[in-house]
């Protein structure tokens, strides 16, 4: 996996422009790839971007929708994420995985993912709604799957 982290290393520079938009010159590369509508929430095409780019040979299901990938796949408890996989969010108020990243690293209940369409560490605002590509600190909750594929 390490050239698919490589890969979303080299994605941390990218942020919507304007702020908000769910646009950039890459955002817009990426949901295209999808087939999906310009300014829809580009977690997971981020993520897929990563994938192609790396020529990582999983069958996710091709899908801009988390949860549409989840169901597509198989989960499993956060304490059993290693280095390149995905790892998804359950949002209670929603009642599905509306988020997710890529894991770089675990520590101790911790995860480093990197992700899109979210904020930086100690920023105020929507952690799934965002407005870039950060690498994350995540304490391991029961809402945080890991999403393999069938």
């Amino acid at each position: 996996m390490p050239k698919l982290l490589e890969v979303a290393r080299g994605f941390l520079t990218v942020q919507e422009s304007p702020p908000g938009s769910n646009r950039s010159p890459e955002i817009d590369e990426w949901l295209t790839a999808l087939g999906t509508p310009l300014g829809s929430p580009w977690c997971a095409a981020f993520v897929h971007a990563c994938l192609r780019a790396s020529g990582d040979p999983r069958a996710f299901v091709k899908s801009a929708r988390v949860q549409t990938m989840v169901d597509g796949g198989l989960v499993h408890d956060a304490q059993e994420a290693q280095p390149g996989d995905l790892v998804v969010f359950w949002l209670h108020s929603l009642h599905r995985y509306p988020h997710n990243g890529l894991v770089t690293g675990k520590v101790k209940g911790t995860l480093g993912p990197i992700e899109g369409n979210t904020i930086p560490d100690g920023a105020t605002g929507d952690q799934r709604e965002g407005y870039g590509v950060f690498a994350k600190q995540r304490t391991i909750t029961d809402r945080m799957k890991v999403l393999r594929p069938k």
